[in-house]
């Protein structure tokens, strides 16, 4: 229905007013990865993610992160997006001695990286926030990645087995996760 909207107001509480921006703004995508030692990387994307370009981001963020782990035997976990399946990036993978966590098709979102989107994203957004540029955006983006804390990042990494167990336990259905 062109013309109406709906709304349920509160009469305990101040009435807000929320605005809309005709122009300007926009979106980044980004691609991030984190470890139990509190190490975190974030890359704006500029264009739509392809097999070359995610090696590329590897390249360049990942493997500052992996030096950070030294010797010790580790496992990454992605989910199953074509450029993260693409031949080429499972082989660049295997040639950096990296092991990857089997991911099933069809399986939950378990990564813990969704509930990293999740912190920052509130944070980015807190009080109603809105951005006139990309750049601004970007800005708080990388101002609210530091203020997340190692300890947050380590119960994401350690909530991993209880993830997999309870998806396990439940047969697939939906977690707490």
């Amino acid at each position: 229905m062109v013309g109406f909207s709906y709304c349920w107001q509160d009469l305990l509480k101040e009435e807000e007013i929320f605005s809309t921006r005709v122009q300007g703004g926009g979106s980044v995508m980004i691609w991030a990865s984190f470890d139990w030692g509190g190490e975190s990387s974030i890359s704006f994307i500029d264009r739509r993610m392809n097999s070359n370009g995610y090696r590329e981001v590897l390249k360049k963020h990942f493997l500052n992160i992996a030096d950070s782990f030294g010797g010790f035997k580790w496992i990454s976990q992605q989910d199953n997006a074509p450029v993260h399946r693409a031949k080429v990036n499972v082989a660049w993978f295997k040639s950096q001695k990296i092991n990857i966590l089997p991911w099933p098709s069809l399986s939950p979102d378990l990564n813990p990286i969704e509930n990293l989107w999740g912190m920052l994203s509130r944070k980015v957004y807190s009080e109603g926030k809105q951005f006139r540029t990309k750049e601004q955006l970007k800005a708080v983006i990388l101002k609210s990645e530091e203020e997340i804390s190692i300890n947050q990042l380590r119960d994401l990494v350690s909530s991993l087995p209880d993830r997999i167990f309870e998806v396990i336990k439940l047969n697939g259905a939906k977690t707490r996760y």
